[in-house]
């Protein structure tokens, strides 16, 4: 589509320069679509392997859990597991990938006491309990991995609007627009020549 503008030669040159834009511009967003391409592809992979882990190691855990409880009544159980006394430090913090803010979680466990528990089967749900918080450095990965997924893909989407449009509407425009000046200032050169060539063949007869 041709821009409404005035075909003038300081327009042609203010057009080429937006062009040269917008071509670096294309450019340097296709370089960012790529590299965010990438880490989208390196993040789901490893997203696969985190969801993999947690969906084994988990279940184990609870039916470990659950097979230490059997013989307990569910009063107890619920007693028992409120009655756990542990410290989770959670830190988060961001860091940059493209210019895109990714989650960065990190989890520690420490003071873990269990004082209501008590000889064997008692040692039991603690080994049990402790294999359940085991995972959760896993669950909190997997987490900040889904999370970054997710903004790298809003982030893929928005690129991916930007680089379209440049490439097939700014840039086409701005091709035609040139075209177009361009024949319009060939036209008024040939019209001005043929102008001056009847000028001097009408002084050349007087």
């Amino acid at each position: 589509m041709i821009l409404k503008i005035n075909p003038t030669r300081m327009e042609l040159l203010r057009l080429q320069k937006r062009f040269v834009l917008a071509q670096r511009g294309h450019k340097l967003l296709k370089d960012k679509l790529e590299g965010l391409m990438k880490t989208f592809i390196k993040l789901a992979n490893e997203y696969g392997e985190y969801r993999a882990r947690v969906d084994h190691d988990l279940p184990q855990a609870l039916a470990s859990f659950r097979g230490q409880t059997a013989t307990y009544p569910a009063a107890v159980v619920d007693l028992l597991s409120r009655t756990v006394s542990t410290k989770l430090d959670i830190e988060a913090s961001t860091r940059t990938v493209m210019n895109v803010g990714l989650p960065v979680l990190s989890f520690t466990m420490v003071d873990f006491e269990s004082p209501s528990f008590s000889g064997l089967e008692g040692a039991g749900v603690e080994a049990s309990l402790l294999k359940v918080y085991a995972i959760m450095p896993s669950i909190m990965k997997l987490a900040e991995i889904e999370t970054s997924i997710r903004l790298m893909a809003d982030e893929i989407e928005r690129t991916r609007r930007r680089v379209n449009a440049l490439e097939y509407v700014m840039i086409p425009n701005l091709e035609e627009t040139i075209r177009f000046i361009r024949s319009k200032l060939d036209e008024n050169e040939r019209a001005t020549t043929t102008r001056l060539l009847k000028i001097k063949e009408m002084i050349r007869s007087h």
